[in-house]
């Protein structure tokens, strides 16, 4: 059995209606896939720095701020994994790992997130295929 012979054989056993299922929920997959890439990207290439001035956290949100990062630049954003509560928002100098636009107080949530993202993505393809091979074989 050639490579490609399962492939079309899931193909030809489907209507034309379930083939455009299957394309669509296989497309929306990499959208998980893109969320994992960038966390890992984050990972590579962010830089360890701190907070400067005041952190600014919502009751129930995300936290807010600014930190410096290597060569002077200014970051500026949300910053993922701060969890405050109003008579401790005034701290500074707080460790993060950050870029210009983003920061996390914890490194190791980025590729906790990437590989969840990403084993979500590869479970769900399993799952979209092995339903449409059986849809295609009660056909």
């Amino acid at each position: 059995m050639a490579p490609w012979s399962w492939g079309a054989d899931l193909m030809t056993g489907l209507k034309w209606w379930q083939r455009a299922v299957l394309i669509v929920c296989l497309g929306a997959l990499t959208l998980p896939l893109w969320f994992a890439a960038k966390n890992v990207y984050r990972f590579v290439d962010g830089h360890r720095t701190s907070t400067e001035g005041h952190v600014r956290c919502a009751w129930d949100g995300p936290c807010r701020g600014a930190w410096r990062l290597p060569g002077g630049q200014q970051g500026r954003g949300e910053i993922e994994g701060l969890s405050f509560q109003d008579d401790e928002e005034l701290v500074t100098g707080i460790p993060l790992y950050a870029g210009r636009d983003w920061a996390v107080a914890d490194r190791s949530d980025l590729l906790v997130h990437a590989a969840q993202e990403a084993g979500g993505a590869v479970i769900g393809a399993a799952l979209v295929l092995s339903v449409a091979w059986i849809r295609s074989r009660d056909l």
